[in-house]
């Protein structure tokens, strides 16, 4: 058990009537901030006064902390403390005894048992772990602590390969924002350059100032609308097929060429309209409209429901255009959003459908587009590999932390280094 090789502690709060508790120099900790995954400071501070009027207790680092209670998926969250400092009583401290218990082998242990944690919580529908359930937490481990410690290495460079990788999704995405925004405003010249006021002509239209050679065109007129529906749920034979039917849900990617649910031919005979490869979908009926804007093109044949609209761009635009500069102005398309009296949110399709795009010629176009793609395929790619570390990560937490896989070959490695 945990207990027999370390030590909880959990905190408590001091009275928020009494304001010379609050706002002195002790970092005080709150379960939410277990998300930081790595603790180096926390954003409350309480008092020297507040810390002894309360059971809140000061814990030297290294420490996991334990989120025994909050909302959503923050109970049984781990994070490893790097600083000194106190928590409330929704969060547990954790220490390993020395020559007992690898801090680090502990956290990525704990980690790998989120769900079991969750599981051993008490309390019903206000379930929440306790200190007792911690202490008496199963914790088969290797006795050696240098074994530990490895196994810890090892599972840490998983972990910083990647966060380094996020990290690098995170800048190429900033980086695409800047170049949608660059590519749909001004566009690229004769000479593959952008274009600047300094160099260039620009015009007014109802977009502001565009390049002398773009059109300004309203998303009514860029090419045909079609609405989508829902085949009848109670006959089997239109659901399970080969045919993608795209719902708000399954447009979290940019390219569309699956889905959850799919429907039969059947069901396409009996009126699901089915929509061509490079096919816009915009999302325009539910609660996602509150704070983003859907928008896909689709890479396949595809149905859809209801709350989506399809837009077959007309001969004037492409499609993979349309759907960048929609997904690149969602936030000024969002103020078309109005709340029905039952609280759906939906489009004001006629303001939506008023609103204009700026238009290049078509070379432009496709030249806009082949940048944007090579960017967008790069984060594709990016994300791909992290799926892949996660999965090699979770495959060794397995394998290391119930001993089906053992690192004693690593250890004699470093033992004969060192010789």
């Amino acid at each position: 058990m945990f207990g027999e090789v370390g030590s909880v502690t959990v905190g408590g709060t001091p009275s928020t009537s009494i304001p010379e508790y609050w706002g002195g120099a002790i970092p005080w900790m709150a379960s939410g901030d277990v998300h930081d995954r790595v603790i180096d400071d926390v954003p409350t501070r309480i008092s020297g006064l507040g810390l002894r009027h309360s059971s809140a207790m000061m814990v030297d680092p290294p420490s996991v902390a334990v989120a025994l209670a909050g909302q959503g998926r923050t109970r049984g969250t781990t994070a490893y403390v790097r600083c000194a400092l106190c928590t409330n009583q929704s969060v547990a401290l954790l220490k390993g005894y020395p020559g007992e218990l690898d801090i680090e082998y502990l956290l990525h242990n704990l980690s790998f048992r989120y769900s079991e944690l969750r599981s051993r919580s008490s309390g019903g529908g206000r379930a929440g772990l306790t200190k007792t359930i911690l202490e008496q937490l199963p914790l088969p481990l290797p006795t050696s602590v240098p074994e530990q410690s490895k196994i810890a290495e090892v599972l840490s460079t998983m972990d910083r390969a990647i966060e380094q990788t996020e990290a690098l999704i995170g800048k190429q995405r900033r980086i695409k924002t800047g170049l949608m925004q660059d590519l749909l405003t001004r566009g690229i010249d004769e000479h593959g350059n952008l274009r600047s006021i300094q160099t260039h002509e620009f015009k007014d239209s109802p977009l502001g100032r565009i390049p002398v050679e773009w059109d300004a065109m309203s998303l009514g007129c860029c090419g045909q609308w079609f609405s989508g529906g829902t085949p009848s749920k109670v006959i089997g034979r239109f659901w399970g097929g080969g045919v993608p039917w795209i719902c708000p849900k399954d447009m979290k990617q940019f390219q569309l060429h699956q889905s959850i649910d799919t429907i039969t031919a059947d069901a396409v005979r009996a009126g699901a309209r089915l929509m061509p490869a490079g096919t816009v979908l915009i999302v325009v009926r539910g609660m996602i409209l509150a704070h983003t804007f859907p928008v896909g093109v689709s890479t396949t044949d595809v149905a859809f429901n209801q709350d989506v609209k399809a837009i077959v761009p007309g001969q004037r635009l492409m499609g993979r255009y349309l759907a960048y500069w929609l997904s690149s102005n969602s936030h000024q398309f969002l103020q078309f959003v109005t709340t029905a009296t039952h609280g759906t949110k939906r489009f004001d399709m006629d303001e939506l459908q008023a609103a204009s795009i700026g238009v290049p010629m078509p070379d432009e176009q496709r030249l806009i587009v082949s940048i944007l793609d090579e960017q967008h395929s790069l984060i594709e790619r990016l994300s791909d590999l992290t799926a892949k570390l996660q999965a090699e990560k979770c495959g060794l937490m397995h394998d290391l932390l119930t001993g089906a896989r053992r690192v004693t070959a690593l250890l004699e490695q470093g033992k004969g280094a060192s010789a």
